[in-house]
């Protein structure tokens, strides 16, 4: 009687094993985020941006980044690049360019400008290593700004 009675009260947790077994090989412990890259590093989630950068994404491609991450009161799609400056993320710039992030001149100067009204030093150290030129912010359009 007392064998049965422990194998009664020891079935639910055999059934709770198996099926957490069957859902963590089936779909992990966590299901991947559903987001762009440039929203996964604005939500400072590098591991969710080097997941989806090895499964193809493209770290030079646009991407939308919900209200409320970058700027309040409205979405944005930026460049995975642009958001991580927009989030002050410098480890996150540090991975997009080891993971072939381009960054011309031009996008130098913006993400200067953009840096230098979010404020960070270690962003501001990485970009200052890519160009010498301190660049003039006179008529650069952050990509942070209302499109409308």
């Amino acid at each position: 009687m007392k064998r049965g009675l422990m194998w009664m009260s020891a079935g639910p947790c055999l059934v709770l094993a198996v099926v957490s077994a069957w859902w963590t090989v089936g779909n992990g412990l966590w299901p991947p985020d559903e987001v762009t890259l440039s929203e996964a590093v604005a939500t400072r989630n590098n591991a969710e941006a080097v997941r989806l950068i090895a499964n193809g994404a493209n770290p030079n491609q646009p991407g939308y980044v919900r209200d409320g991450l970058l700027t309040n009161g409205y979405a944005v799609t930026v460049k995975p690049i642009e958001a991580a400056v927009g989030a002050q993320r410098a480890d996150s710039v540090q991975m997009l360019l080891n993971n072939g992030a381009s960054v011309d001149q031009e996008e130098l100067t913006v993400l200067r400008c953009l840096e230098q009204v979010r404020h960070d030093s270690g962003v501001s150290e990485l970009l200052a290593a890519q160009s010498t030129s301190a660049g003039d912010c006179t008529g650069v359009r952050s990509p942070l700004e209302r499109v409308r």
